[in-house]
């Protein structure tokens, strides 16, 4: 999982993350910032005042694991990380298509695991599991 991670250019992740150690590594991701820190203290009776930086987390872990359905962080190669608000396919005016297609795919999956095969079924494009596809060559694959 860690390789594939590493590897992909661009990162996204959205609510429901329940492992510890990975928010945290997406925390550390994200990075620190500056936060200013005043003080003060009296020493015969003169007082004195300073302004000293500590880093802070960005985001930290327990921010990450609690995001909101709809909210998502997005990581792309070279750019800085970006909380956006995700549309939901289900809530457009494709929505119904979506949902015809994504069925068709589902039950076309379902029906292959269960006989077993490994070329597609019926009205689902693609070639047979483990051919490459007519207009990619072997090696673009």
């Amino acid at each position: 999982m860690k390789a594939l991670w590493s590897a992909a250019t661009v990162k996204v992740i959205g609510a429901g993350i329940d492992d510890a150690g990975f928010a945290e590594d997406l925390s550390r991701l994200v990075g620190d910032h500056d936060v200013a820190v005043a003080g003060s203290s009296v020493t015969a009776g003169r007082q004195t005042r300073s302004t000293s930086l500590r880093q802070q987390r960005v985001l930290p872990a327990s921010t990450i694991r609690a995001l909101p359905k709809g909210r998502a962080l997005v990581w792309a190669t070279g750019a800085k990380v970006a909380m956006v608000t995700t549309l939901p396919w289900y809530t457009g005016p494709l929505a119904d298509q979506v949902t015809a297609a994504r069925d068709t795919a589902e039950l076309a999956l379902t029906s292959r695991a269960a006989a077993g095969s490994t070329t597609p079924s019926a009205g689902v494009a693609g070639p047979p599991v483990g051919q490459v596809p007519a207009t990619v060559t072997k090696e673009a694959a």
